[in-house]
Parts: structure tokens; sequence; C-alpha cells
């Protein structure tokens, strides 16, 4: 469950996220860690190139991605949300890593890699 609207919500063509995840590309949100609720279960966590990916230990649906055990902010997995709806994509990253029968929406930011701050 999240308390707070996500600070970002984006489809992840990365290869990292597609391996993760088995699909085509991931639509992740994000919120600060104390904003972010596990309703049930104890999520297993994977460390995997400096970062920790966490997935539902029933099912094995990946769920969070975050940078350290102590990172201010958590991604959460779109899809695995009771109830996703809301939740549409601002912004379309990694697209050097896109398939090529993928079809971004244009009507969102894209961008090769991933934007940086300003």
């Amino acid at each position: 469950m999240v308390k707070s609207e996500p600070t970002a919500l984006v489809d992840c063509h990365c290869v990292d996220c597609r391996r993760s995840a088995g699909a085509a590309y991931v639509q992740w949100g994000s919120v600060p860690r104390r904003d972010l609720i596990v309703t049930k279960g104890e999520p297993r966590k994977v460390p995997y190139e400096n970062r920790i990916r966490s997935f539902a230990s029933c099912c094995g649906t990946h769920l969070f991605f975050e940078d350290s055990e102590d990172s201010e902010t958590i991604d959460f997995t779109i899809a695995s949300l009771d109830d996703p709806i809301a939740f549409a994509p601002h912004k379309a990253i990694f697209l050097e890593d896109k398939l090529p029968w993928v079809v971004i929406d244009e009507s969102i930011p894209s961008f090769q890699t991933i934007p940086k701050k300003k």
C-alpha cells in the first residue's frame, strides 16, 4: 500500500528490469520509504548490481527496487498494487534497451537512458 502520491511514474525498458520481471518493460512508481506499507508477508530481497530488488516470497512477483536498505525512496511495481488504475506513466526511460516491437505512448516524454535531474 502507498500512503502518498508517487514522485515518479515511469515505464522502464532497461534490460535488468525486463529480465527481473520477465516482461517487455516494467512500470514503476516511487514514494518515500515511510509511505510504502507491506500489508502481507515478507518480501525476499535480492542484491544485484549494488542495488536491491524485492519479490513476493509467496509467488515471486517483482515488488520493489531500492538503491540501498536505507534509501529515502523506494520504487514499487505498479502492477503489484491491488488497484493500479490511477497510476498511468508520466515518462518512458531506457529506450536504448527497448524491444523493437514495443510501441511507446507518444503522449509522454521518452528518454534513451534516464533523464538528468536539474
